[in-house]
């Protein structure tokens, strides 16, 4: 299988662990609504690439809760580690990830992602500085149009076949206390490839 999940054990209560499979990529995802888990993953992030300033690119995707439209869920993922911090159940938003989100040496990258934007900043006033959808990218340099989805871009651009968005996953209850292993995959995937494609495009160099 080029694309699967298995939980680990984790070592904090307060969160959960897995390892997604990526076809060759292993993408070390952690699920919480906890701020102190969350504030441990961006300074681990930030440490892990200090030389990157200026180049820093994020995978970046929202679910949210289909009867509201609220944002449920904000996923991160930068390199081999992903970030799924449950909004809806958390008692505040660590100023560590308002800062990280509003720096503009760090390049969000996703598709089709206006509204993550809407929903971030409407529901939880998160603010996202610099957030590129990576069609506008794919289609300047590589001409293929914006009417592209995810799994083509990562057909495209990194050779990826089978990556498809699975539109029962993707209407579930994001606002579940737990979160399934098929939602924790879909949820990482989503902002795993989008980082993959942003870094292979240098979207940081995209204005």
């Amino acid at each position: 299988m080029d694309i699967f999940i298995e939980p680990l054990p984790s070592q904090n209560p307060q969160s959960e662990t897995y390892m997604v499979n990526l076809f060759n990529h292993r993408i070390s995802t952690t699920v919480t609504a906890t701020p102190s888990v969350v504030r441990r993953w961006i300074n681990q992030t930030l440490h892990f690439y200090r030389f990157h300033r200026g180049r820093l690119v994020v995978g970046l995707g929202v679910q949210w809760v289909p009867s509201s439209d609220e944002a449920a869920t904000l996923q991160l993922c930068v390199g081999s580690r992903c970030l799924i911090f449950q909004l809806l159940h958390t008692d505040t938003v660590p100023l560590c990830l308002r800062r990280f989100l509003e720096d503009p040496d760090h390049t969000f990258v996703g598709v089709w992602n206006h509204r993550d934007e809407e929903l971030l900043e409407s529901y939880h006033n998160l603010r996202v500085e610099r957030l590129i959808d990576l069609r506008d990218v794919a289609d300047a340099e590589l001409g293929i149009g914006r009417q592209v989805s995810l799994g083509r871009l990562a057909n495209e651009v990194l050779g990826f076949d089978g990556v498809v968005k699975d539109v029962w996953v993707g209407r579930s209850d994001w606002g579940a206390e737990w979160l399934s292993e098929e939602q924790v995959q879909y949820a990482c995937v989503d902002a795993a490839v989008s980082f993959l494609v942003g870094k292979e495009l240098e979207a940081w160099n995209w204005n």
